[in-house]
């Protein structure tokens, strides 16, 4: 009894052991059947369930994500919705659309559509959202693209292959100009002198396309080790080093760089990181970096700002328009920024068989005859290789081989044999025969392969009487992708040839690699900034008919032209856009795409010849884009061309810096924009300057009218510069107009009459306001000089052009119409082209200055200069 006992004991503590061990569900190895609404089909899915960590806490999700086409979709109500990340959202069962709304993000997905809104900006998602129901479930959910999503909503993405686990992080919590920000721009590190500097909790930030680092671990720590000065009181700070001393001010865009002002295009910042609960200063690393002695760039890739010392042969200024795009040659630099290399499981078969170095003959210095008697299958064959022995009574001599199709022949010399067939029954080699050569004394050993495009290496034993033939299949080893002279790229390298079936569609293409292992594995890469290679993703090995495949699907540009390039065991798929191929020696091409969904009409510009550059205004936060789809070919007329956005109005930037004035157009070709500069007259068919009169402290004539003092040069500046310049620099002008001061600033009468020389201009207007003691005297008048009355290439002279002006420019804006006059005003006498001198109207006369004060006035006169003036150009026509 007392055994009995004792057994039910042991027993009831062995099942009260087993009831208290935890069930760990393994996530990768249970199947899961979901129906699909879209194909009204049942799906039993058996890849990884994926698991989403939030900030290092795991979300709690009715399903798990799941992979399709190495993709992660996931429920968005269970990750984005209902978890702490607590996104809006509206979803219409009727239409399928889901939105979601985050952080002043909008996103619009349709179940089924590829198709996807960001902000109300059409975008292409590589897999659709799909609306699904669990077998086990009892309501369908929507799932969306993980990642995508994620990174769309501000939150940092991290997928781990080998758990299956998304590690998301959220976007920083900060503080500045007075309000609390959700930071969910570029996250950035900085590095000088190749030292990553530690930012601790505080990394660097982009505003307004500067990027912002912290001042004082960056300049006021090793190795810059500036003199760091912060006043809080005054909200000042100062750097110093080598006799400069920068003091900035927070909430100002104004620097003083040893006591001189200089302008910045983003104002220092006290931030405060809510999470940390520390405030740190920040500063525009160029800005600082210039002016202290350095070098500075932005590496996109790496998201860094990279500060280097300046050498002696460095350009001692810096670049106050933004990051620098490409180099002199305007062509993106050399970069790989993609490679999958074999994986680790994948190590040692290939080694050992990279190790055989694929050889395909013996050369022997053995005399004696072989005596082959037995093939037969190696018992060392592995999953991935099978060795065949061939055996000889004495050692081998000379052996060449040739494989065609499924048939590898050996060919051994001097070597006897019994003409023998072998079953050998291995998964590459069915049987095998040998076969006497009784011409020349040789024997052929024949393998009949089951597969086709098998590749194998030949060996000899040590003692030279065995010789082995390991076959294996090939391997994917690596794929990198990357630019390569402007190019894009994408280089496939295997242990031996690939085989490759190339299908394409109008922006896919679909590789097809044969008989070969995925040594790479099964993964997925988007690139929103390369211009043709988009996307690409490696697909699930299958197998068919005992060969076992690889997909590779990429997604490129419509437009992208390619070629393909094969060696030994590499393929390469090369890109080309299309670009001007020759460019005449006379101007630059600068040509760059047009974002999609933004029309040529939109795309306006803005000619800042004063400073050596112009704009180009493209609409949306195009940085990325233009990151690397810029190209130029130039003879040193531009310097350099850098990107700003414009968040408050929604537009980006496009600033081309030239070495000297030049002119520009822009033409539409096949979705990109030829902008093409050149010196003024290889660009504009007509060219004239005009010149605002007077300005700064040379008011000109003054006179008062109903108590209010009117200054002569505020008349003629804002008839030349508000109205004609409206007229002249319209798209449908065929006059180019430069002006002689485009603010209120005194300009030396020498440099007006030479300015027309140095824009390459036909013909001079200087416009200004009489007054006379006699305020009877009303009316305009027209001046030239005798000392510049030469006639023009154009067959004009100043004196005709004086006429054409009195005959028809008083009867346009409603003056009386006095006489012309040859005086020796500085403007007209040093000129190097026809030059005249308005005078509009009297201002000394009540009713000329009525009219003077009058927008209608001012806006006809401004019509009809420029009517005139095409007059003019088609009766004395450039010839250009």
């Amino acid at each position: 009894m007392k055994m009995k006992k004792r057994n039910i004991l042991w027993m009831l503590f062995i099942a009260l052991t087993l009831f208290c061990i935890p069930y760990t569900k393994v996530s990768a190895a249970s199947k899961l059947n979901f129906y699909d609404y879209g194909t009204k089909k049942t799906i039993t899915y058996t890849d990884k369930q994926v698991k989403y960590y939030l900030d290092g806490k795991e979300i709690k999700t009715v399903a798990p994500g799941i992979i399709i086409d190495g993709i992660s979709l996931v429920s968005f109500r269970d990750v984005f919705v209902n978890s702490n990340i607590g996104a809006e959202f509206d979803y219409s069962s009727s239409n399928g659309v889901v939105t979601l709304k985050l952080n002043g993000t909008t996103i619009k997905y349709t179940v089924g559509s590829k198709t996807a809104y960001v902000n109300g900006k059409k975008t292409t998602l590589s897999i659709a959202p799909k609306k699904l129901k669990m077998q086990s479930g009892s309501y369908s959910q929507v799932f969306v693209p993980a990642r995508f999503t994620a990174e769309t909503l501000g939150y940092k993405y991290t997928y781990n292959g080998s758990n299956g686990t998304v590690s998301m992080t959220g976007p920083m919590n900060l503080y500045y100009n007075g309000k609390q920000v959700a930071y969910t721009g570029t996250i950035g590190s900085v590095s000088v002198d190749g030292k990553v500097i530690n930012l601790g909790k505080m990394p660097s930030i982009i505003i307004n396309d500067t990027a912002m680092v912290y001042a004082y671990k960056v300049f006021g720590s090793a190795p810059v080790s500036a003199k760091y000065n912060y006043n809080e009181k005054e909200g000042t700070i100062t750097l110093s080093k080598n006799d400069v001393t920068v003091k900035l001010t927070l909430g100002s865009k104004t620097a003083y760089v040893n006591g001189k002002a200089h302008t910045m295009d983003t104002a220092p910042l006290l931030v405060k990181n809510l999470d940390s609960g520390a405030a740190h200063v920040m500063v525009p690393g160029s800005f600082i970096s210039s002016y202290l002695g350095y070098n500075y760039r932005w590496d996109s890739s790496l998201k860094r700002s990279v500060i280097t010392s300046r050498t002696e042969e460095d350009n001692n200024t810096g670049n106050p328009d933004g990051p620098e795009l490409g180099g002199d040659d305007f062509i993106p630099e050399d970069k790989v920024f993609l490679e999958w290399n074999l994986l680790d499981e994948y190590q040692d078969d290939y080694k050992q068989i990279g190790n055989a170095a694929n050889a395909k003959e013996i050369k022997s210095e053995e005399t004696n005859t072989a005596n082959i008697y037995s093939v037969t299958k190696d018992s060392q064959s592995t999953g991935i290789t099978e060795t065949y022995s061939i055996t000889s009574t004495t050692p081998f001599g000379n052996v060449t081989s040739t494989l065609n199709d499924q048939t590898l022949t050996l060919h051994v010399s001097n070597a006897s044999t019994n003409n023998t067939n072998y079953y050998l029954g291995g998964t590459y080699v069915g049987n095998a025969s040998t076969t006497y050569n009784y011409a020349n004394a040789s024997t052929d050993v024949i393998l009949n392969l089951n597969q086709q495009n098998m590749d194998y290496t030949l060996s000899l034993s040590e003692d030279k009487c065995t010789l082995k033939v390991t076959f294996f299949k090939n391997y994917l080893s690596k794929v990198t992708a990357g630019i390569k002279e402007g190019n894009d790229y994408i280089t496939l390298t295997g242990l031996s040839k690939l085989d490759v079936q190339l299908t394409e569609s109008s922006y896919q293409l679909t590789l097809q690699l044969s008989n070969i292992n995925n040594g790479v594995g099964t993964k997925s890469f988007v690139n929103e900034t390369a211009e043709s290679l988009h996307s690409l993703r490696t697909v699930q090995s299958f197998t068919v008919d005992s060969n076992s495949s690889i997909q590779i699907i990429i997604e490129k540009s419509e437009d992208a032209t390619y070629e393909v390039t094969q060696t030994d065991n590499e393929y390469t798929i090369s890109f080309k856009e299309e670009r001007p191929e020759t460019v005449p020696s006379n101007v630059s091409v600068i040509q760059f795409k047009i974002p999609e969904y933004v029309d040529f009409s939109e795309i306006t510009h803005e000619d800042r010849y004063y400073n050596n550059k112009f704009s180009i205004y493209v609409p949306g936060d195009q940085r990325s884009f233009y990151a690397n789809t810029i190209y130029g070919y130039q003879d040193g007329r531009i310097k350099n061309i850098s990107l700003n956005y414009d968040s408050k109005n929604d537009i980006t930037e496009i600033i081309v810096n030239t070495t000297k004035l030049q002119g520009y157009k822009l033409k539409e070709n096949n979705g990109y924009i030829d902008v093409i500069v050149g010196d003024p007259k290889d660009i504009y068919k007509n060219i004239v300057v005009l010149d605002a009169g007077h300005g700064g402290t040379d008011p000109g004539a003054l006179r008062k009218l109903n108590g209010k003092t009117i200054n002569e040069k505020d008349v003629n500046f804002s008839i030349i510069y508000d109205y004609c310049k409206k007229i002249f620099d319209a798209p449908e002008s065929d006059i180019k107009a430069y002006y002689s001061r485009y603010d209120d600033t005194k300009v030396d009468l020498y440099e007006r009459a030479a300015f027309a020389k140095k824009v390459g201009a036909d013909l001079f207007i200087s416009l200004h306001m009489n007054a006379n003691t006699k305020t009877t005297v009303r009316g305009t008048e027209i001046y030239y000089s005798d000392a510049n009355n030469g006639m023009s290439p154009m067959g004009l002279n100043s004196k005709k052009f004086a006429s054409i002006f009195l005959d028809n420019l008083p009867s346009a804006v409603g003056t009386q119409k006095r006489s012309i006059f040859a005086k020796q005003y500085v403007v007209t006498k040093y000129n190097t082209v026809p030059a005249i001198l308005i005078e509009l109207g009297f201002m000394s006369n009540t009713s000329d200055l009525t009219l003077m004060t009058k927008s209608s006035f001012r806006e006809s006169t401004a019509e009809a200069i420029y009517d005139i003036l095409q007059m003019v150009f088609t009766t004395y026509p450039t010839g250009r």
